[in-house]
């Protein structure tokens, strides 16, 4: 396995808005891209991150290359996706980006990764400067398939963020912090400032470690989160009844010690864990029958 290349050993990346220039191109809008600003800043979120420096290391988005370049610096080896092929086309023809980073084209929300599991044979650990656009729907797919992963080190905008790591009772409690909670460790590292992007976004974005647990749910889980928030001005019992009997949810109900008052932002993980289970057991009687 190769050995992380030093800073002293590789030229210093330039920035964003230099090598956009060097080679003629602008941002893409349509692709949210708003590339990191300062090396310091990508080596601190490494550095924070705080991972085993064997581990192989996967970048969903390689922009221009700064984390990129931070992520060589400390793991032996970087497989990058990015889906633009300028881009790429950039990141070769620069050099300072080591032989250890593995440079590939790919879309972050259609990527195999159970095929790329087997590829790395251990947990993958990803790293990302996700756009704002379909980080939510990135991370639902994370957690569909989490017994692929290890970590996930994230720069999401700071609503997401704040969503992800939201207690039962507040107003941004919803189906992605049940997931997180139940799937994940998950820490806030930093909050990071329009002016540490280049081009600067309208919002500050949040640097967010995840560390999945070693946890077993039930399969229809994420089937019973997304009927209980479907609708947040109805009460859970309301929206859950569009899909199974209610006079077994009551049942459940009394069961579990829950309110049939009780909206979908109230009830804790934990608490939609056991109502998950208490209905994947009820189907399982049902289909027997």
């Amino acid at each position: 396995m190769p050995e992380a290349v030093s800073q002293s050993t590789l030229p210093r990346p330039p920035g964003p808005k230099e090598l956009l220039r060097r080679h003629g191109l602008r941002a893409r809008k349509s692709l949210g891209q708003h590339f990191l600003a300062r090396l310091e800043i990508a080596q601190r979120i490494v550095e924070l991150a705080d991972l085993p420096r064997k581990e192989t290391v996967v970048e969903l988005g390689a922009g221009l290359g700064l984390l990129t370049f931070a992520l060589a610096q400390y793991f032996p080896r970087v497989i990058a996706y990015e889906l633009d092929e300028k881009l790429l086309e950039i990141l070769r023809q620069e050099t300072f980006l080591p032989p250890s980073v593995d440079l590939r084209p790919g879309d972050i929300l259609r990527l195999d990764y159970r095929a790329l599991r087997e590829e790395i044979g251990t947990s993958l650990i990803l790293f990302g400067n996700l756009p704002y656009y379909l980080s939510s729907r990135l991370l639902f797919r994370l957690y569909q398939e989490y017994r692929l992963f290890k970590a996930c080190v994230f720069m999401f905008q700071r609503e997401v963020a704040e969503r992800l790591l939201a207690p039962p009772g507040s107003r941004t409690y919803g189906l992605l912090s049940v997931l997180t909670a139940l799937l994940t460790e998950a820490r806030r590292l930093f909050v990071l400032s329009p002016g540490h992007f280049y081009p600067p976004p309208e919002v500050s974005s949040a640097v967010v470690k995840l560390v999945f647990r070693e946890v077993q749910v039930p399969d229809n889980l994420f089937r019973v989160l997304k009927v209980a928030f479907s609708r947040r001005r109805k009460k859970l019992l309301r929206n859950l009844a569009t899909v199974w009997p209610e006079s077994r949810l009551r049942e459940i109900f009394r069961e579990l010690s829950l309110s049939e008052d009780l909206r979908a932002e109230a009830l804790a993980p934990e608490k939609y864990l056991n109502l998950a289970l208490r209905l994947q057991a009820y189907e399982t009687i049902k289909k027997g029958k």
